[in-house]
């Protein structure tokens, strides 16, 4: 009886079967494995919110969970996530009888890899997951950067005092938040500027920001300076993140969503912020395609960009378009 192998074509359509079943179940598995991961963070989170309360309402000043030199009991939870943030569903994220909502005593978001920290002081106890914000807030409906804050603030005259003119070349193109202070650079004088002028950011819901004092094609020194902010901390997501941004620019307010990525990588000066977008968000005509004449509607719609970021974990093309914020 004659025997029949395979055919090439047979054999080749076996691979591509499976090269697409491992293509779908590797996400699959790997999410699930995050999802794993989380649990156990949560399973110890727990113990260690029983171990705590149970010293506390003993008054157990022997344990080794007291610290003596702050006043109160604490216990810390190595975490074993790979991923910042969380993949499960918030709704169902409860550690004793505090649920992810409480935002009084579930506090910040995890970190890949970090620590959480769970403590009762003055008769409350609390969860410290010790990250960057645990949920970005909408932008405030009354503070803005308008036209005359920035007139007093960003000017190119301040501007070049902080950049460190020499001759006809300024030291620093783009000014970001997270950079680290010992670098010295840019962002360090311009905090220090801000202080000195008592122009807090952090006041227009400027988590992330960053501040434009040149053309990046150009290198020409902006007429006026171009600033971009988010009320979605950087430096609590995952790079690779598109995040809602609204800017002031030229008298008006562009909304768009910024990458978020890392510099200085591999250094111990390393930090993340939004890239450099200055080009994306504006066409031939040198404006933003996406741009509002008041703060107001401009704050309408990115608020709404933001939910649908909560939503999703990141904005894309899709989602813009959907939201009349893309051509």
């Amino acid at each position: 009886m004659e025997k029949k192998g395979f055919t090439l074509a047979e054999l080749l359509i076996v691979v591509a079967i499976i090269s697409v079943l491992t293509a779908i179940a590797v996400p699959v598995f790997s999410g699930q494995l995050e999802k794993s991961r989380e649990m156990v963070d949560l399973a110890n989170a727990r113990s260690a919110y029983a171990e705590v309360m149970t010293a506390a309402i003993t008054e157990d000043t022997a344990s080794p969970l007291y610290n003596e030199s702050i006043g109160y009991y604490l216990a810390t939870v190595a975490l074993t996530q790979a991923k910042d943030g969380w993949t499960t569903k918030t709704d169902d994220l409860v550690v004793g009888g505090i649920a992810y909502a409480d935002d009084e005593h579930w506090l910040k978001a995890p970190k890949a890899n970090g620590i959480c920290t769970v403590y009762f002081r003055d008769g409350q106890i609390y969860i410290d997951w010790g990250g960057g914000q645990k949920k970005p807030l909408p932008l405030s409906r009354s503070a803005y950067i308008s036209k005359s804050e920035a007139e007093r603030f960003l000017t190119q005259e301040i501007l070049t005092e902080i950049l460190e003119k020499d001759g006809s070349t300024y030291k620093y193109n783009v000014i970001n938040s997270n950079e680290s202070a010992a670098q010295g650079g840019g962002t360090k004088k311009f905090l220090e500027y801000a202080a000195e002028k008592d122009f807090d950011l952090a006041e227009y819901g400027a988590v992330t920001w960053q501040i434009y004092a040149k053309d990046p094609s150009s290198k020409d020194m902006l007429t006026t300076p171009a600033i971009y902010w988010s009320s979605v901390e950087a430096s609590a997501v995952t790079a690779g993140t598109y995040i809602p941004v609204i800017g002031y620019r030229n008298e008006k307010y562009d909304v768009y969503m910024a990458k978020v990525v890392q510099y200085n990588g591999g250094t111990a000066n390393a930090y993340y912020s939004i890239a450099n977008n200055f080009a994306n968000v504006t066409n031939a005509g040198g404006n933003a395609s996406f741009q509002f004449d008041s703060y107001q509607a401009a704050m309408k719609k990115y608020n709404e960009a933001l939910a649908r970021y909560i939503e999703k974990g990141s904005l894309s093309d899709s989602d813009m378009k959907a939201l009349g914020l893309k051509d």
